[in-house]
């Protein structure tokens, strides 16, 4: 297994129930997130006129490759819309 980290962040709708919901996504049988950090609000940076973000970082263990894990993570990002 492969440790990895993936920050998660959202600033649109109920944020807060978003990252609840991707990280609930995330979990399968190759893939097991062992830590989440403290959920922090944080200003946008360039584009500064959108609301605020809610991030987070989870780290996890995994068996599939970086290029599977970033294809499910558009994946569940879209799926979330």
């Amino acid at each position: 297994m492969t440790r990895f980290f993936l920050g998660l962040g959202s600033n649109l709708g109920d944020r807060a129930a978003y990252l609840e919901r991707a990280l609930s996504a995330l979990k399968a049988p190759d893939l097991r997130i062992t830590r989440v950090s403290p959920v922090y609000e944080t200003a946008p940076v360039g584009l500064t006129d959108q609301p605020a973000f809610l991030n987070a970082v989870a780290e996890g263990l995994t068996s599939i490759s970086a290029e599977r894990l970033l294809h499910r993570c558009g994946y569940i990002e879209e799926a979330l819309k």
